[in-house]
């Protein structure tokens, strides 16, 4: 590592270290929770050195995001804000709420009403037995409403039931424009997101390895549990096959919806993820997205998980997740940064050129 990027990640590292000993100023010496009737903290503005950097792509998509997986930073958007609904791209929520809340190897019984529900299907037939990791492979590789329904009350006992633990996920993330009706992705009223949260979503499911497994899978062949059958699932996504560094994840279709896509490609540590959100060029839209991110940018490595703590009253408080900044190619931009603290929050802004580009926010509350 050259001396201006090790005075890069110095100064990052150092404002990191800030910010914790902020959020423990807060708490009084203890660790700092969200009280249950708070709404929490946003997702964290990213660390990105220019807003701009080469030829942004033309696309047609109503709605766009672009962002790299590890920072978070956005660097491309085409009104990623709006409110849309995303089809069967809802299942990326699906499948993230399933793997933090089941064991894939439980067996499940299928209930009627997976059998009867519209659109693409994986044959469930009503009281056959299945494993909660064929489900989720029918889910994400062909899509299947039944095998979202089956999962749904699996997990919840019913569709609704499960549709609320899924805003609630949302709203642990720090999602504030995303609101689930179902687990599939049918047209529905108060079902939409925006291309960012999406974006979002998927980043923090790339994070399980059972998730990238899945969504990575190009085919799959499944024996039934009782052997009368055996499903071949193949996946939709065709940026697997012709994309260099393709890794999932998932496609989306409905009249009211349009086309909806989600990809994601990973090259020599760098992951970045697209959304587009009714657009009927997507294939070449994700191209020339992720090609733009490739050319353009590269993702710094700041602080790998708990590798900076400080200690209070005798407990070890430290960085929670790894900390990343992304920066444009080529480029070795040093950075300020100056940390304060409110009522609720420990602050540290990052600038350079006098001009504010990220900030690390952390939540603090009352003690429980």
């Amino acid at each position: 590592m050259n001396k201006k990027m090790f005075s890069l990640c110095y100064i990052a590292c150092l404002a990191l270290y800030l910010g914790i000993i902020a959020v423990i100023i807060l708490s009084h010496g203890g660790r700092a929770k969200v009280r249950d009737d708070e709404v929490p903290q946003n997702v964290s503005a990213p660390l990105l050195y220019a807003e701009s950097v080469g030829e942004k792509p033309h696309i047609s998509a109503k709605s766009a995001a672009l962002i790299d997986a590890k920072s978070g930073a956005v660097l491309f958007e085409k009104d990623s804000s709006a409110h849309l609904p995303m089809a069967s791209t809802t299942k990326i929520m699906t499948a993230y709420v399933i793997l933090t809340n089941m064991d894939i190897d439980e067996v499940v019984k299928v209930p009627k009403e997976a059998t009867l529900v519209e659109g693409s299907s994986i044959y469930l037939r009503d009281g056959e037995e299945i494993k909660v990791e064929t489900l989720l492979y029918g889910l994400m590789l062909e899509s299947g409403n039944d095998a979202a329904v089956a999962l749904a009350v699996a997990c919840s006992g019913s569709v609704d039931e499960f549709a609320a633990l899924m805003n609630r996920t949302a709203h642990e993330m720090g999602m504030c424009d995303t609101v689930f009706a179902n687990p599939h992705g049918l047209s529905a009223e108060n079902h939409y997101t925006t291309a960012y949260e999406l974006a979002y979503i998927t980043s923090k499911a790339m994070q399980i390895d059972k998730f990238r497994e899945i969504v990575s899978t190009q085919k799959m062949l499944v024996p039934s549990l009782d052997g009368s059958s055996t499903r071949l699932f193949l996946n939709h996504n065709k940026l697997l096959k012709y994309y260099d560094g393709a890794v999932g994840v998932k496609t989306g279709f409905t009249k009211n919806a349009g086309r909806c896509l989600v990809s994601a490609a990973e090259r020599d540590g760098d992951m970045f993820i697209a959304v587009t959100l009714n657009d009927g060029n997507d294939w070449s839209d994700h191209q020339s997205m992720l090609d733009y991110a490739f050319n353009c940018y590269d993702t710094v490595s700041v602080a790998k998980k708990g590798e900076f703590s400080v200690y209070k009253n005798g407990e070890r408080l430290s960085n929670a997740d790894d900390v990343y900044i992304t920066v444009p190619k080529g480029l070795e931009p040093v950075f300020s940064y100056n940390a304060d603290a409110s009522e609720k929050t420990g602050v540290v802004r990052y600038c350079t050129g006098g001009a504010e580009i990220g900030i690390s926010r952390e939540a603090a509350g009352s003690e429980e």
